[in-house]
């Protein structure tokens, strides 16, 4: 059996229990694991089955657990901070008080899991005799990438999962109510049944569909999208009758600093619209008019500019990470008084974006920070 591994090499006692563990499960004999706030940070465990373990209160942080089980495991008031925890099984695990902040659990899945509030008790000797020590965790999930993961009929009242990726994600009947879910992306999520009463959904990146409305219809910060989305909707209308007009009608449209998450603009005519400090996550601008547009230290995390029109945009010290560029048009601009303006890229961030159908000018990426980038032919 592979050893685990932490940081100070491996560790034997623990191997001897997870040994007698795998015996316990495969009925032959062995025991249980049950450890209580032992320190298992930096482990390295993957794949194993841990299944109807013990492990409470302990620190699994920054640990490499991907593809592990644990089915039906009491991982209460666990830390898992910065651990790998993909493909992991946590089916009807008792996570309640458990911290996972900043984790990945892509296509992990939680179905029927507890990740309600947990509490912790520890007795102590005190000045005036044995003490009791009581005290209550919220589950954190904040800023873990769920993507594809799966919470069916998971547990989740009250607990904190603020700017979670759930893209894709299957919430299927999933209790989420009195919980944060401040700036959590739920593009493609499945959400049928899912309970979101006095949830807090500011900032959430959704699509407005039927199921949005019937699900967050009572949830003032739906309301408050809602109006979001109708403003930005008339600022574009006059923007648009300002390009067609030539400047004679409307207004030029000013975005900058503006909170435009989730907005849905495919297709629009957005030329020379100023996006400086914005963010656009999960925006829909495909096949929109973006020419001379400005993305000066714009925000563009899971935006949609497939087949969109970016000749002589800047999108310069701008964050794209898992922006959607297939087809877009990254040519230079003809001004009309003569010359051409190329579209820029210098101090920008580019991470997880596939350039491979893009139109890209050779060195038209020069000064630009790439990250897991899948490349054109002609970058140089």
């Amino acid at each position: 059996m592979q050893k685990p591994v932490t940081p100070h090499g491996p560790n034997e006692q623990f191997t001897v229990q997870l040994a007698q563990h795998g015996l316990f499960l495969r009925g032959r004999g062995g025991k249980r694991l049950e450890s209580r706030l032992a320190n298992l940070s930096g482990l390295k465990l993957a794949g194993f089955d841990l299944s109807k373990s013990t492990l409470l209160a302990c620190n699994l942080s920054q640990a490499d657990l991907q593809r592990c089980r644990f089915v039906e495991a009491d991982l209460s008031n666990s830390l898992f901070i910065g651990s790998d925890l993909k493909h992991c099984d946590f089916t009807r695990a008792n996570l309640r008080g458990a911290r996972f902040y900043k984790s990945d659990l892509q296509q992990a899945k939680l179905d029927g899991s507890d990740l309600r509030v947990g509490s912790f008790t520890l007795h102590r000797q005190g000045k005036n005799g044995d003490e009791v020590v009581s005290r209550e965790y919220i589950t954190d999930l904040s800023y873990c990438n769920m993507e594809e993961a799966s919470l069916q009929d998971a547990v989740l009242r009250k607990a904190r999962l603020r700017g979670v990726n759930l893209r894709n994600a299957d919430l299927g009947s999933a209790d989420l109510s009195d919980s944060d879910l401040t700036g959590v992306i739920l593009l493609g999520a499945r959400m049928q049944g899912a309970n979101f009463l006095n949830a807090n959904i500011a900032e959430a990146v959704f699509t407005v569909d039927d199921q949005a409305r019937r699900i967050f219809h009572g949830l003032p910060a739906f309301q408050e999208h809602l109006k979001m989305l109708a403003e930005v909707d008339r600022i574009v209308a006059r923007h648009e009758a300002w390009v067609e007009s030539r400047g004679k009608e409307g207004q030029r449209a000013d975005f900058v600093g503006k909170a435009l998450r989730g907005v849905d603009l495919r297709g629009r005519e957005l030329s020379a619209i100023s996006f400086r400090g914005a963010d656009l996550t999960g925006a829909k601008l495909a096949h929109a008019k973006l020419a001379a547009s400005d993305f000066h230290a714009a925000t563009l995390a899971y935006t949609d500019l497939s087949g969109a029109d970016l000749r002589g945009a800047s999108f310069e010290n701008a964050t794209l990470r898992h922006t959607v560029l297939e087809a877009a048009d990254l040519g230079d601009l003809e001004l009309a008084r003569g010359g051409r303006l190329p579209a820029r890229f210098g101090g920008a961030t580019l991470e997880w974006v596939a350039l491979t159908n893009v139109q890209v000018p050779p060195g038209r990426l020069d000064g630009a920070t790439l990250r897991d980038c899948a490349l054109p032919p002609l970058v140089g």
